[in-house]
């Protein structure tokens, strides 16, 4: 499994040169890259909850949620890997529910006791530190292409406001590296691209989710989730 150095040494080796920028907007980069990638192949993290005898769970408390990104896939329970297939709740049996306190996982049919587990399956974001990245081996060295694209256009960026229009020579220089800088972004970014399947300026939902606030089909209150708390 790659580290943030190799990441770092795959950015250098792509983009090779006398830099005026280095390793701090190589990392900076690096994160840009790990958030795009992350809407189009989220990371998937399985994570088992103890209960508590209650029905509402924040989703906050989740080791790798992330705020206004991570979204709930599905939930088992009760735990049962003899037979997996068996513990997959309905959408109808869960919801996520917002209160002061933040986003809550709730059930709707289920009050989980304190000596149980249940599992959820969510989406979050890929990360790359000093001890490892979560990227997929396949995906790899296009997340590295994407990388270096973040990185050209940091050079671009950086040869286009230097310019000292005082000095011609100068001016034009930056202004044709500005230019080679964006075309060198534009291709890594791609690469990425057409390894990801993705047309430019488009987007892949990373996730779907539904409104699961549903009036049972007697017109009854729920279980553990009557009218006169919703």
């Amino acid at each position: 499994m790659s580290t943030r150095q190799d990441y770092i040494t795959a950015v250098g080796q792509l983009v090779q040169g006398a830099l005026p920028l280095g390793q701090t907007e190589k990392i900076m980069a690096i994160n840009v890259a790990m958030k795009k990638h992350s809407k189009h192949r989220p990371l998937i993290v399985v994570e088992e909850v103890s209960g508590d005898d209650g029905f509402d769970y924040a989703v906050a408390d989740l080791s790798s949620w992330a705020a206004d990104f991570s979204v709930v896939r599905r939930v088992e329970y009760p735990v049962d890997d003899d037979d997996p297939d068996a513990d997959i709740l309905d959408d109808a049996d869960w919801e996520i529910f917002e209160k002061a306190a933040g986003k809550f996982l709730r059930f709707l049919a289920d009050t989980p006791r304190s000596t149980e587990q249940f599992r959820v399956t969510y989406t979050a974001l890929h990360t790359c530190t000093d001890s490892a990245c979560t990227v997929s081996d396949f995906d790899e060295e296009s997340v590295q292409a994407l990388a270096a694209a973040m990185f050209c256009e940091m050079l671009a960026t950086y040869y286009a406001q230097s310019q000292d229009s005082t000095i011609e020579a100068d001016s034009v220089d930056h202004t044709s590296r500005a230019r080679d800088y964006g075309a060198r972004a534009a291709a890594f970014r791609r690469l990425y691209n057409d390894h990801m399947g993705i047309k430019e300026g488009q987007v892949p939902a990373a996730s779907v989710s539904a409104d699961q606030d549903l009036d049972g089909s007697w017109a009854g209150d729920k279980l553990t989730h009557p009218r006169r708390y919703r």
